[in-house]
């Protein structure tokens, strides 16, 4: 079995607003990140990763990294649903 595998996770995050779109804080993102491994896993990580200026649209993706037990990791995130300040994510995560 590996270490992590695919889960549905709900996270609160803030939203920042620009002029027209609402875009994904990184440190909630990651916050979600972490949440989730140390959840399914145990291990919590310290040094999560996210990019900014990722658009709150459902079906948004991106990848945040972060150092898992056994080296780099990346966490795959599909925005699955938006409702006001609430994000949800599917992550999945994977060795790089």
């Amino acid at each position: 079995t590996g270490f992590i595998g695919t889960t549905l996770i709900f996270g609160v995050l803030t939203l920042q607003l620009s002029a027209c779109t609402s875009t994904i804080k990184p440190e909630g993102a990651a916050q979600s990140v972490t949440d989730m491994v140390t959840s399914k896993t145990g291990f919590h990580p310290t040094d999560v990763k996210c990019p900014s200026g990722i658009d709150a649209k459902v079906g948004g993706e991106f990848d945040c990294t972060f150092t898992g037990p056994e080296g780099p990791y990346k966490a795959h995130l599909k925005i699955t649903s938006v409702d006001g300040e609430k994000v949800g994510f599917d992550i999945k995560t994977s060795r790089s």
